[in-house]
């Protein structure tokens, strides 16, 4: 049979679905108030698995030929990537009902799992936990050895008698048993591993000591004309725990200083004259790494150690614990100068300048490294692509306590990597102590602590650092240590160390506080900062607040530093200094106690492993982005391109011309604010508004609930379970209000308590006067309270069905722009978010205005209000063009030769209504005669001004349009880091191969061949990492699974076929 088709549109071709069918364009669920229908504009949202940001027109096109002339390479594009590529799944949604729930997608099948894959743990307990205690305890014995009579190395080398075997090693591959002495010529070449001699009870341990063995130093041989003994104390840190060794120094005539001898072998020494603790080089770098990657401290390898060595209090090796954290300081700080090729310059670690040593982000720019001859004569508008976003925050737990001093711990390289020089930052903050950092907007942490006594006992409050807005790397010298809360002079000289390590001019600022940090600052930079850090005369300074943090400032004319309008930024949300602390906070257990300057040197080394991790794995990073990215900027440049279109070529280009005005103006802005929509809210009687937006919190859930269905990802349970954490933390508070404005309210709940149907916080009772009955009212709660609900549940049903009008009015110009002039895929506004939108914002609104109309019954009961504010049905929400349908009839059987359809298929079901225009039939006529309007345009405030007058409908657009500047952007810059990564790693590899041999420098052979070996390595890594990242790149919009996925079950869960049998043979068992 033949479907329905719109007469009035040719059919569409080109229906096969990309290979990208996972960007499923479900409904998008939005909660807020309709003046804020955009509001999460720059927001990634999850729809069916692909991840959505925000974009605009088809602007891309247009700067492609500038594109070309400041760049050589670059990723592929597609401007319909994540697209709807006939324009169906637009056509669906736009002919969807309003109040129609959304379908939720097919869930996937997933395969059936084995028990084994599913729980492993219970199959190894039922099946073969006993197995392995038994073979655990065979180890206590003798094993497959207990017959062996010989030592079978003395059987090898045909001893006339071979010794009785007596001794195994722990560490060995075979745990076989020899003899002492060949147990000992074993171990000539693995001196730290363990021995075990057998005995009537069983074994006992024993060290290679006691059994003989010496390590002599400076010889290939175990020979030396003169061997001088080590001191009688040495002990040797390995990883398997702590040993005596003897150790023979050489003092012959070769002989060089016994710490180079030890250095030599791989032993880290203690001291340089009289050595008493060595470590291992692989124990050095073993501890290394777990520091880094567990933030623990030393004291606690050191414990792991000791306790390796014996669990018992017996006969405790004496601590080594401070050689152990001075060799490990020593060592982290060795590393940092090999890693930035200090030891291939002639004035070695010496010549170190500040920041020197700290990994700089190869996406930035940096001129004549990563930039074309000509990026500073690119066009005003493509600016942005060199422009460097710096980030700023505070860290209030990594705290210093007053322990040492620099005398006895200056540290190794302060200043020479992240932490700024010391002596000239606290100098000039010192010289700042008596300012006031006063805040007008928001009490954040940082002024609320700025001038407290919060620093008793402590040496530092905390960390100010500096962070790439677009890699997430750490400034070099851009952390500074915090003496009395987050001061403007600590934060001013820390911003102004990184204003003298770049050469960009064009600076964007991200600070939680920003709006008061930055009014002054021009005005500090001229009066107080010192020369060192005053930034040159040309630079650009923009300031910008962090998208989490935005919502928590004063709305009032902050639009201006929203991240959301402000040209260049793409969908930078600059919130990476809170990413930086997070992995970081753990530190305060091991810094809070140490000393000033090995603080210093471990904060360093653990912000450089942090930058190394973004340095390498910007190759998937910068492609995961990109392929958000580009969806995102089809998205919304389609989205606002259909928006454009329905409304008045004039009315369209006064607003864009108003959005340039107000960008182009510099800060503070004088032009007129497209982004700011006069608040007529009430303000009045929190406590009541309070509970307001709790129920309206708990509505939101509720369609979130919904709106997920059974078949919820991880992502968004765990999601939803963290707003609901996040709403009865709100309640509860709101609760403790109650005996205040309603004492009555504990004794009522005792009298006539409700039951409790469900524990979710979307489902609690909020104890409003409307939830009382009247007769009780007037005792529970205090006077003028109930008349307080009454306004504000007014006034939402005044927002309300406006609202519900206005997003009426919106649809009815989608629809008529595309019935009108719609005729091609190419010219289709193939992108259904904006129209999800509308639809998920008219049934939020139309739950809010049923709810508010309940609680009027309520609180005031039936009278003349209901003539104005009539129960609202599913069907009364329509646009004031659509016809009505008069009552559900039953058609006669047989086709409905227009539509081609059974006419069972023309039902119309009690509650449903049709929001689309749709094509009239003969059936129909003209509508004109028996149509009647839906009372919701009849009465209140209905009329409402034309599109050029409408406030509401002016931000949409500025916002829509902002959205898709901000995606585009986004794309462009993508696309320009990606650029600059691989001509920064070919530049490292051609500055490594130059270091190759240092001119000047007075090196032996050795060591030159060493500084050879190691430059080309380096190289060799850069050189890996391009050519990594150039593959990834290639084809970053291909159906590719980057970014892993919730579903484990091609995890390798090492359950193969014989496992699955003898589960099954077992459970047949029982």
């Amino acid at each position: 049979m033949a479907s329905k088709s719109n007469p009035s549109k040719r059919r569409r071709t080109g229906t096969k679905r990309p290979l990208h069918s996972h960007a499923y364009h479900n409904l998008l669920p939005v909660f807020a108030d309709y003046d804020m229908i955009y509001s999460s504009e720059g927001a990634t949202r999850t729809i069916g698995g692909t991840k959505r940001a925000v974009r605009v027109e088809r602007s891309q096109h247009r700067v492609a030929g500038v594109w070309e002339q400041v760049t050589s390479w670059a990723p592929p594009d597609d401007d319909s990537y994540a697209l709807d590529p006939d324009g169906q799944w637009f056509d669906k949604a736009m002919e969807a009902e309003v109040m129609q729930e959304p379908e939720h997608p097919p869930a996937v099948k997933k395969k059936k799992r084995s028990k084994v894959s599913k729980r492993p743990n219970v199959v190894w307990k039922e099946m073969h936990r006993q197995t392995y205690l038994d073979e655990i305890l065979r180890w206590a014995g003798r094993g497959d050895f207990r017959h062996t009579k010989a030592c079978p190395d003395c059987v090898a080398r045909s001893v006339d008698i071979p010794a009785v075997p007596k001794y195994r090693c722990r560490e060995c591959i075979i745990p076989d048993l020899t003899c002492q002495v060949c147990c000992v010529k074993r171990h000539r070449l693995q001196p730290f591993h363990r021995i075990q001699k057998w005995t009537a009870s069983g074994f006992i341990d024993i060290s290679l000591q006691t059994l003989g063995l010496s390590v002599q130093l400076n010889h290939s041989t175990v020979f030396c004309e003169n061997p001088i003994p080590c001191h009688a104390s040495m002990l040797v840190l390995y990883t398997n725990g702590i040993h005596s060794v003897n150790i023979l120094y050489c003092g012959c005539a070769r002989a060089i200083p016994s710490h180079l001898q030890l250095l030599r072998r791989g032993l880290y020494p203690a001291s340089q004259l009289s050595v008493k603790t060595v470590a291992t080089f692989e124990l050095l770098r073993h501890l290394h790494m777990l520091a880094l990657t567990t933030k623990a401290s030393t004291y606690d390898f050191y414990r792991c150690l000791e306790k390796s060595t014996t669990n018992l209090r017996i006969n405790p090796p004496k601590s080594r614990y401070r050689p152990l954290f001075r060799i490990i300081l020593q060592w982290r700080h060795l590393q940092m100068l090999k890693w930035a090729g200090r030891g291939h310059d002639v004035t070695g670690a010496a010549g170190t300048s500040p920041g020197e040593l700290a990994l700089k982000c190869p996406s930035c720019p940096h001129p004549g490294i990563n930039l074309p001859d000509n990026w500073a004569m690119v066009p005003d508008s493509m600016k942005f692509l060199y422009a460097m976003i710096i980030c700023m925050d505070a860290n209030f737990r990594l705290k210093n306590q007053l322990v040492s001093n620099y005398s006895q711990d200056p540290g190794l390289g302060i200043g020479w990597a992240y932490m700024v020089p010391r002596e000239k930052y606290e100098a000039y903050v010192l010289s700042r102590a008596n300012d006031e950092d006063i805040s007008t907007c928001v009490g954040f942490q940082a002024l609320a602590k700025a001038n407290t006594k919060f620093s008793v006992g402590l040496r530092y409050t905390g960390l100010g650092l500096t962070v790439c807005g677009r890699s997430e790397m750490i400034f070099p010298v851009g952390v500074g240590n915090l003496q009395k809360g987050e001061r403007y002079a600590n934060m001013d000289y820390i911003f102004g160390m990184i204003l003298q390590a770049i050469a960009i001019s064009m600076v964007l600022i991200s600070y939680d506080i920003c709006c008061q940090w930055f009014i002054n600052l021009f005005k500090r930079i001229e009066n107080d900062w010192p020369p060192e850090i005053k930034p040159p005369a040309n630079i650009h300074l923009a300031p910008a607040i962090p998208k989490l943090h935005k919502p928590m400032h004063t709305q009032e004319n902050h639009q201006v530093y929203s991240l959301n309008f402000i040209p260049g930024v793409g969908l930078s949300d600059c919130e990476c200094p809170e990413r930086v602390w997070a992995p970081h906070n753990p530190l305060a257990n091991a810094t809070k106690t140490q000393g000033p300057g090995s603080r210093q040197d471990t904060l360093d080394d653990h912000f450089g492993f942090w930058n190394w991790l973004k340095y390498v794995n910007l190759g998937t990073t910068l492609l995961r982005r990109y392929k958000n990215a580009v969806a995102e900027r089809n998205i919304q440049t389609e989205g606002h391109r259909g928006l454009s279109h329905s409304l008045d070529v004039e009315l369209v280009e006064k607003w864009e011309q108003m959005c340039m005005d107000w960008e182009s103006d510099v800060f503070p802005k004088k032009a007129k604010n497209p982004y700011h929509l006069p608040d007529n809210s009430l303000t009045e009687a929190q406590f009541i508004s309070l509970g307001l937006e709790l129920e309206e919190a708990q509505r939101q859930i509720h369609r979130i609930v919904k709106s997920n269905g059974v078949h919820s990802t991880i992502h968004q349970a765990g999601s939803l379970t963290e707003q609901r954490n996040v709403l009865s933390s709100r309640i509860r508070a709101w609760e403790q209000l109650l005996p205040v404005y309603m004492p009555g309210i504990l004794q009522y709940q005792l009298d006539y308590p409700l039951p409790s149907t469900s524990t979710n916080a979307e489902d609690t009772i909020l104890w409003l006067p409307s939830i009382i009955p009247q007769p009780h009212r007037s005792r529970i709660s205090i006077n003028g309270l109930p008349a307080i609900e009454h306004r504000l549940c007014h006034a939402q049903l005044v927002d309300s069905l406006n609202a519900i009008r206005q997003i009426l009015k919106v649809k009815s110009r989608m629809i008529e722009f595309k019935s009108k002039n719609i005729r091609g895929q190419r010219d289709g506004t193939r992108s259904t978010l904006v129209i999800d939108r509308v639809h998920e914002k008219a049934r939020f609104a139309a739950a809010k205005y049923r709810a508010a109309r309940k609680a009027q019954m309520m609180l005031v009961g039936p009278g003349e209000w209901e003539t104005w504010f009539r129960v609202l049905k599913d069907g009364d929400i329509r646009g004031y063009q659509d016809p009505s349908h008069m009552r559900a009839r039953v058609g006669r059987r047989g086709t409905d030769e227009d539509g081609q359809v059974p006419a069972e298929g023309a039902l119309i079901e009690e509650g449903e209504f049709v929001l689309f225009n749709e094509i009239r039939t003969r059936r129909d006529g003209t509508g004109e005669t028996r149509r009647m309007l839906s009372w919701i345009w009849t009465v209140g405030n209905s009329r409402s001004s034309d599109d050029e007058r409408d406030d509401v409908l002016r931000v949409e657009w500025a916002k829509s349009r902002a959205r898709a500047h901000r995606a585009c952007e986004e794309v462009m810059l993508l696309k320009e880091e990606m650029r600059r990564t691989l001509a920064f790693l070919e530049w490292k590899a051609n500055w490594w191969r130059d270091r190759q041999s240092v001119a000047g420098l007075q090196a032996s052979k050795d060591l030159q061949e060493g500084l050879s070996a190691y430059s080309l390595s380096q190289a060799d890594v850069q050189d890996s990492l391009a050519a990594h990242f150039r593959k990834l790149w290639q084809a970053p919009l291909q159906a590719t699974n980057t970014d892993g996925c919730e579903d484990d079950d091609d995890d390798d869960d090492e359950t193969d076929a014989e496992d699955v049998q003898a589960v099954d043979d077992f459970e047949g068992d029982d």
